[in-house]
């Protein structure tokens, strides 16, 4: 019986370096698909990434566009502005020198009127003197 133990032990020992080489094989063979699974894995969702990445910069550009043709619009309308306050100034402007020509013609409107009263006063005392000689 031991004889038959032994030589059972002897087998186990020289088939064990064969299994766990066999084991060791299988374990590598399986790390290997792994890794090929995950290296495809990691592929697409490297091409999903760049996917996004292309339309985020497609949708940047668009609103790049956008801002820059909302910019235009706001430098024609505040040139559009800017030329509005110019006429603006220029008629208030010439609002004033209409106010000040006024003023002078009233100056000179009652300027008239006093010269025209002591006229009127000359002539009464004129065609008093008249009427008394």
């Amino acid at each position: 019986m031991k004889l038959i133990i032994t030589m059972a032990t002897l087998a186990a020992l020289a088939t064990t370096p064969v299994l766990a080489d066999t084991i060791a094989r299988e374990q590598a063979k399986a790390d290997l698909h792994q890794a090929r699974a995950d290296a495809g894995k990691s592929q697409v969702q490297k091409e999903n990434a760049q996917a996004e990445a292309n339309t985020a910069h497609a949708d940047a550009a668009g609103a790049q566009v956008q801002a820059n043709a909302a910019q235009a619009d706001a430098s024609t309308l505040q040139a559009q502005a800017n030329a509005s306050q110019s006429q603006a100034d220029a008629a208030k402007a010439q609002a004033n020198a209409s106010q000040n020509q006024a003023a002078n013609a009233e100056v000179r409107a009652d300027a008239a009127a006093a010269n025209r009263d002591v006229a009127l006063d000359r002539a009464a005392d004129a065609h008093a003197e008249i009427r008394n000689n």
